[in-house]
C-alpha cells in the first residue's frame, strides 16, 4: 500500500482546520447579524405598541375632560337660566350693575351680568369649591340677539328680547369646550312652539301614582347664528 507523505497529511489536516475556522466565523457573522435585525424588530414593535398606548390614553383623556367640561358649563348654565333676563331697576346697564361684583357671584341677579365673568378655579354660586375642577377655567359671554327670518342674528341693541349665553371651559390640557343656550324674555305662558322659556315646569310620576310638579331651567338650542 501507498503510504501518504507526512507533508500532504499536515496540508490536508490544516485546510480542515481552515475550514472549520472559516465555517466558525460566518456562523459568527450570522448570529451577530440576526441578532441585530432581531434588536430592530423588538424595538420597531415596542415603538410602534408605546405610540399606539399614548395616543389611546390621550383619546381616552380627551374624552374625559369632554364629559367634565360639559358637566362643569352645565353648573353655570343652570345658574344662569334662572335669573331674571334683565336688570329692572333704573340703573341697569348690560353687564354687572355697581355693586354686583365677580367676586361675589351670588350679586349677580340677571342674565347680562355674567358678561365678561371670568374664573380660574370654578365654584357654585356660594361660593364654595366644585370638586374635581381645581385646574379648570370658566369663561362666560352674553350676546344680544334679535331674530332674523326663522333663526337669530347679533344685535347692539341692549333692549333686544334675546340673549345668547356661551360658557367656555377650560381644562388641564388647555383645550377649550364652549356650550351655548338662548334666553328669551318671552313670557312662558306661550305655546313651546313659539316661545324660548327660561323655565319650565315639568310633572314627575312615580309608582302608586305619585306625582311631584317642579321647576327646571330649560335649554334652549340656538338656531344658527348669521
Amino acid at each position: 500500500m501507498n503510504k501518504q507523505r507526512p507533508d500532504y497529511q499536515c496540508h490536508r489536516a490544516n485546510a480542515a482546520a481552515a475550514n472549520r475556522r472559516s465555517a466558525t466565523i460566518r456562523r459568527i457573522g450570522l448570529s451577530i447579524l440576526e441578532v441585530i435585525v432581531s434588536l430592530t424588530l423588538v424595538a420597531t414593535i415596542m415603538l410602534v405598541s408605546l405610540n399606539a398606548s399614548a395616543n389611546m390614553m390621550r383619546n381616552r383623556i380627551a374624552a374625559g375632560q369632554a364629559v367634565q367640561g360639559q358637566r362643569l358649563a352645565g353648573y353655570y348654565l343652570d345658574e344662569i337660566s334662572t335669573l331674571d333676563f334683565r336688570e329692572a331697576s333704573d340703573e341697569a346697564v348690560f353687564g354687572p350693575e355697581p355693586g354686583e361684583s365677580a367676586a361675589n357671584r351670588a350679586s349677580f341677579d340677571d342674565v347680562d351680568d355674567f358678561d365678561g365673568f371670568h374664573q380660574d378655579t370654578p365654584t357654585f354660586r356660594d361660593g364654595g369649591a366644585i370638586p374635581d375642577f381645581d385646574a379648570w377655567a370658566v369663561d362666560v359671554s352674553v350676546t344680544p340677539l334679535s331674530r332674523f327670518g326663522s333663526g337669530f342674528q347679533t344685535d347692539s341693541d341692549a333692549n333686544s328680547q334675546f340673549r345668547r349665553v356661551a360658557v367656555t371651559v377650560t381644562g388641564p390640557d388647555a383645550s377649550p369646550q364652549t356650550f351655548r343656550m338662548i334666553v328669551s324674555i318671552t313670557p312662558s305662558d306661550r305655546s313651546t312652539s313659539q316661545s324660548f322659556e327660561r323655565l319650565r315646569r315639568v310633572e314627575l310620576r312615580f309608582s302608586g301614582d305619585r306625582r311631584l310638579n317642579v321647576v327646571v331651567p330649560l335649554r334652549n338650542t340656538p338656531a344658527p347664528i348669521y
